[in-house]
């Protein structure tokens, strides 16, 4: 209980899969409570106990079974084995009672179901517990409402409109936030091949301007050997591991920097745990673009100055940029200029050595991607003008 409770206070830092999984935890938790209440009072129920007491087995079967799915890391199987489950407690109380207690579960189970942010599960079994719902009020509406109810019927409504809203409201939320999450998981996908195209030219620059100097790697340095070297050690104790182990691991991290580690990968003469050991190091190496790259760019950036925030500072639109038509234009023959003259193109040895051709601008320009730089007056205008812009520009 403490680990799941430490995992919730920290959950800001999981992955969505070890969310996923504290979310089927908490909710075992909550149905093996809710089985075990059960158990001594299937007697007090109108379902006979030869019934009862099979069923009250199942759920604890069904639980088992999610812990173990859990043990196992198949966490959306263990998901949709805890929903079985309420499902399950839901039908066994409904059909025992006839009281407004029965009704509740429906919002119960609806509730669970959605703990989990899941549009698609939600649909499957939400409409599922829906449509039951509404026939256990049609049945038993009377019994519900009472017999000295006046408006039987409008009350029955009632209770109908109240789940069916509950359910239409929880689905609307689940449309608006999968749409917001699906644009900003497109954008967070873009941005990273841009930024991982930008990071990937910068470290190769970084590691030309290195050899340039007659300076070491610092892959190479001796105390960059000696800070990794401490690292790994002063963590290995805490494991009580063996420490040759760890000392080969961290020499075989320093050989995938002289290799290539594609290669390495793709290798099918190396045993399993080698290439295993390569995927996992791979994020950490310090000579290709890797995650470990990506940190330290982003950090080094938090000590660089910046400018005061105005409105344009992130726009890249030329069309939004200017408001005058002739600054427009004069932008865009500015980068046609910048494109056509500088070198920003890898060239056959893999380094940034050539510039674009006006075809390739041409390419470029009515891409769908450059849409947002320029609009389609602008590369209308170019197209038709693009004799003049290979000629003078």
């Amino acid at each position: 209980m403490r680990a799941i409770f430490n995992r919730i206070i920290n959950s800001e830092f999981l992955t969505f899969n070890e969310v996923l999984r504290l979310k089927v935890s908490v909710v075992t938790v909550f149905v093996f409570i809710f089985t075990a209440m059960t158990f001594p009072l299937y007697n007090l129920n109108n379902i006979r106990s030869a019934i009862a007491f099979p069923i009250i087995v199942a759920l604890g079967l069904l639980i088992i079974l999610t812990i173990v799915l859990l043990f196992v890391n198949l966490n959306r199987w263990a998901m949709h084995v805890s929903i079985y489950t309420i499902m399950i407690l839901t039908v066994y109380y409904v059909n025992g009672s006839t009281r407004f207690y029965g009704y509740m579960l429906f919002f119960v189970t609806l509730t669970v179901i959605i703990f989990y942010q899941d549009i698609l599960t939600y649909l499957l079994y939400g409409i599922m517990v829906l449509a039951y719902g509404i026939y256990y009020i049609v049945e038993n509406g009377y019994n519900m409402v009472g017999v000295n109810s006046s408006g039987l019927i409008i009350s029955a409504y009632t209770y109908q409109a109240i789940l069916i809203a509950f359910y239409v409201v929880f689905l609307v939320q689940f449309i608006v936030s999968d749409n917001i999450y699906e644009k900003l998981n497109n954008e967070y996908v873009r941005m990273n091949k841009v930024l991982g195209k930008y990071q990937s030219g910068s470290l190769e620059n970084l590691i030309e301007i290195v050899e340039k100097l007659g300076k070491e790697p610092l892959y190479k340095s001796t105390k960059f050997h000696q800070a990794v070297n401490e690292i790994c050690t002063f963590t290995n104790e805490f494991f009580e591991e063996d420490g040759d182990n760890i000392a080969e691991v961290v020499e075989f991290y320093f050989f995938l920097h002289d290799v290539n580690i594609d290669e390495v990968l793709q290798d099918a003469s190396l045993p399993r745990i080698t290439r295993e050991y390569a995927v996992q190091l791979q994020k950490y190496l310090l000579n290709e673009r890797s995650e470990l790259v990506s940190i330290l760019f982003d950090f080094s950036t938090l000590f660089k100055g910046d400018d005061k925030f105005n409105e344009k500072r992130y726009e890249y639109s030329l069309d939004k940029l200017f408001t005058n038509k002739t600054d427009k234009l004069l932008s865009l023959s500015i980068l046609y200029k910048f494109l056509k003259s500088e070198k920003t193109q890898i060239d056959k040895f893999g380094k940034i050595g050539r510039e674009l051709t006006h075809e390739e601008i041409v390419d470029m320009f009515i891409s769908k991607e450059f849409r947002e730089f320029i609009s389609y007056e602008q590369v209308n205008f170019f197209l038709d003008n693009q004799e003049l812009f290979n000629k003078y520009l």
